[in-house]
């Protein structure tokens, strides 16, 4: 797995590169351990990236949400096209954003828009919010937040992830979903992606879960540092689906890069809801829905190639949401 992870790395992010983080030390990775200090860089930035294929319909709304409606808002966003057939890249455009072209797949498409995400400096946001969360915003920085298309993170997304990452041990975060369908929450399923991020790694890795690793999904919303991220080479972008519990789990045996040798803690934050559309659940039933994750989740746990993953995939996701 380190080995992989080195490979990607050097795709995604070559060493070459001018732009790449500066790391510390191991005196200066101790001394930031020993003062409670996660590994950032020189000044507060965040970049969110979304993942879109024909998302048309949407993409409008969830990108002036992002703009408007989060406290503070989302500085730079970054739109990662997956090559749409409709109009998707054009309505990012007519909303301001970065649009990038990626390969199809959303863990390709997420690295892509990682690879040139630069952030905004949150400076002027520090001194306008003060107090306890403009502390956190201070001392937090180069921070990478992951939002499908179809999603709503909660509105105190920033300060809330910024929190979760003061924490130097904690290399990966999510929210509690709540997945609905024509304005109505799908109890069942909000409940059961709730908990598996708990009985998922409790089930098949119980020691990783006493250490700290939760598997966290695309419709939580993800948060992480992106020294960490960049540290394991982004998403495995030969999975078609379960990027999200691999990069939990990676993130998790790697560890925070300002605590080496120790193991990385993945978190749910439960206390604000991260809301997901619900459209292919409704359309597949309950019964249906929990097979076809259930067959995926276990194959890939089980050690299928990412070229069986890919067969399953297309075999059992035949909807136009994919």
């Amino acid at each position: 797995m380190a080995a992989r992870d080195v490979v990607r790395r050097e795709e995604l992010f070559p060493s070459s590169s001018s732009e790449q983080l500066p790391t510390l030390g191991p005196q200066q990775a101790a001394a930031a351990s020993a003062k409670g200090a996660p590994l950032l860089a020189a000044r507060p930035s965040v970049s969110t990236i979304v993942p879109v294929l024909n998302e048309e319909a949407g993409l409008e709304a969830t990108l002036r949400y992002l703009q408007q409606e989060l406290h503070p808002p989302a500085q730079e966003i970054i739109v990662v096209d997956g090559g749409s057939t409709d109009r998707t890249v054009q309505v990012a455009r007519r909303c301001g954003v970065r649009v990038v072209a990626a390969g199809r797949g959303r863990a390709r498409q997420m690295n892509a828009g990682a690879a040139v995400a630069r952030g905004k400096v949150l400076g002027r946001l520090v001194q306008q919010i003060g107090g306890i969360a403009g502390a956190v915003l201070s001392c937090c920085c180069d921070v990478l937040v992951f939002v499908h298309a179809d999603t709503r993170p909660p509105p105190s997304l920033l300060p809330e992830a910024l929190a979760a990452l003061r924490r130097p041990q904690v290399v990966l975060g999510g929210f509690r979903p709540v997945i609905e369908h024509e304005g109505k929450p799908l109890r069942f399923f909000s409940a059961n992606n709730t908990l598996k991020t708990y009985y998922g790694p409790l089930l098949l890795r119980p020691i990783s879960f006493l250490r700290g690793l939760r598997c966290l999904f695309g419709d939580q919303t993800l948060f992480c540092r992106a020294a960490d991220f960049r540290r394991v080479g982004g998403y495995d972008s030969r999975l078609p689906i379960m990027e999200d519990a691999d990069l939990c789990i990676r993130l998790h045996m790697a560890g925070p890069a300002a605590r080496p040798g120790r193991r990385g803690q993945v978190v749910q934050v439960t206390s604000v809801p991260n809301r997901t559309s619900g459209r292919r659940l409704a359309s597949w039933g309950s019964l249906h829905a929990t097979a076809v994750h259930v067959l995926i989740g276990l194959s890939w746990y089980v050690g299928a190639s990412p070229q069986q993953l890919v067969s399953i995939y297309h075999r059992l996701y035949t909807d136009v949401y994919r």
